[in-house]
């Protein structure tokens, strides 16, 4: 069962209601906008592709708030990523090999949470280290999908700081790997990202923004900051005070290991945390099985306080011709076992 955890305000720039929508928070709908939802779902179900544990009511409210409630695009949209989870899985995804590979450098990685509980992802190009395509997406996935599991409560959404004071087209991804790295964050995860800080982009970045930025949603506009490395009171108003601690800005920076990263322990953490969900999911499935012996054992109760004690008629015996008597004993072993989730990212 998912924790209740309130969203605690920040010590300093508190957001109103309205910016806690936008920028950390689970969406609220109006009863029309539920119709909506509603309508998304029943056509998802007709699809065949309704999944329980992926369509909630927050990820259809995302889904239709990132396609202004228009039933048909909300449903198109989702009917795509749900077909792309069902290839891709990134929610099966777990510490292996492979992903360690990738990670190794830091070049994508959770770093914590800010002062409002959101998970805070921190990428930088400049500390590539391989070639794979596939690899670097699932190395992206993985980490997306990991600060999902970190939101509790009413957190709803992640903070995105990517480093680009270093940044480099020999070590910027290909045409390739960008173009799906934004068709994630864009179309399988929308409304997910609350903030996004460039840190010290080259004047290329600030170009193409001016250029873009008309045409950009006002409401993921308002999401994007490019932070010059002067002026950085933002990212303490908004993540803490901590915040450079947190992002690890203070810390050497080498092309084989980011700043703040420290891999060793990353790793055992990441492997602790999905040992402990793993375990869970067993510990829930043996639950499930147990829950009608558990239902059929509360009947017997109620009827014993209702009716008074009854007389359980013993099992069926089963003849033992151990002692070669003919004799019948009672088969104790019935019994006993009746006891046994690049610039238009959100």
């Amino acid at each position: 069962m998912e924790k209740k955890v309130a969203v605690q305000p920040p010590s300093k720039g508190k957001m109103n209601a309205e910016d806690l929508q936008l920028h950390v928070e689970k969406l609220k709908v109006t009863e029309e906008q539920a119709r909506v939802r509603e309508e998304v779902k029943k056509l998802l179900v007709k699809d065949g592709l309704y999944d329980s544990k992926f369509c909630t009511e927050e990820e259809l409210t995302r889904f239709c708030k990132a396609r202004n409630f228009d039933i048909k695009k909300a449903h198109g949209m989702m009917r795509d990523a749900i077909k792309w989870r069902n290839h891709a899985k990134p929610q099966d995804l777990r510490p292996s090999n492979d992903l360690e590979k990738q990670a190794l450098t830091g070049k994508t990685y959770v770093a914590g949470k800010d002062q409002y509980g959101r998970p805070v992802v921190v990428m930088d190009s400049s500390c590539e280290n391989s070639s794979d395509h596939q690899g670097k997406i699932d190395n992206l996935l993985f980490n997306l999908e990991y600060a999902k599991r970190l939101m509790e409560g009413n957190v709803d959404k992640w903070v995105l700081f990517i480093y680009l004071d270093n940044f480099s087209f020999f070590s910027a991804p290909p045409l390739k790997t960008s173009s799906e790295t934004n068709r994630c964050l864009m179309l399988r995860y929308p409304e997910r990202m609350g903030h996004c800080f460039l840190y010290m982009p080259p004047s290329i970045f600030s170009i193409v923004w001016k250029m873009a930025s008309p045409l950009i949603d006002p409401r993921t506009k308002k999401k994007i900051h490019f932070m010059n490395g002067k002026d950085m009171s933002l990212c303490e108003e908004v993540l803490g005070k901590n915040w450079r601690e947190l992002v690890g800005l203070d810390k050497e920076h080498s092309k084989t290991n980011a700043r703040g990263y420290n891999h060793p322990k990353y790793w055992a953490s990441l492997k602790k945390f999905y040992e402990d969900v793993d375990n869970n999911k067993e510990e829930t499935k043996e639950e499930a099985k147990s829950e009608p012996l558990k239902e059929e054992t509360r009947k017997e109760e109620a009827n014993t306080v209702a009716d008074g004690p009854r007389t359980i008629a013993p099992p069926p015996p089963v003849k033992d011709n151990s002692s070669g008597k003919g004799e019948y004993t009672t088969n104790a072993g019935s019994m006993a076992a009746r006891g046994s989730v690049f610039f238009r990212l959100s």
